[in-house]
């Protein structure tokens, strides 16, 4: 691993060898430590492999400086996701709100509920622990949600 004084880490995007034949073929940012691969967003380790491929690598100060977009924890095509008080969406897949949370957008689960982003599952479900702001309104119903304002 190459932590430098100022804080940042060589972060590789990297597809593991059994993979190779996966359409589309996954990446993952993660971190080299010698023979393995430490997967930074679920924290799982990975055994080297001669036909891992090798795209690209940036030094960051932390995981929301990662292109994010390049594997498949962000994909803002996808349905489900979070949306921002001014109407921003961060999708992700179904399963993987709470990981988008801390490696996309820098918060918690909690600090996005209790600033009332919108956690939206899919075409026609979403919640939101606050009343929804006219930007969130406007974006949900431009896409067919049912607006519930109460």
């Amino acid at each position: 691993m190459d932590d430098k004084d100022d804080g940042k880490k060589t972060y590789y995007l990297v597809s593991p060898g059994p993979s190779k034949n996966e359409k589309p073929r996954p990446y993952y940012w993660s971190l080299d430590i010698g023979d393995k691969w430490i997967g930074v967003a679920r924290g799982i380790w990975r055994q080297k492999h001669a036909e891992d491929d090798i795209v690209e690598s940036t030094q960051a100060d932390h995981l929301t400086r990662l292109d994010w977009s390049k594997t498949p924890f962000h994909n803002n095509e996808l349905p489900s996701g979070w949306l921002s008080r001014d109407g921003v969406f961060y999708g992700c897949p179904e399963l993987y709100h709470d990981l988008a949370t801390y490696i996309i957008i820098g918060m918690k689960v909690s600090e996005l509920e209790e600033t009332g982003w919108v956690r939206v599952h899919n075409s026609t479900r979403y919640v939101c622990e606050k009343r929804l702001s006219d930007e969130q309104k406007n974006w949900l119903s431009l896409r067919g949600y049912k607006i519930y304002d109460i």
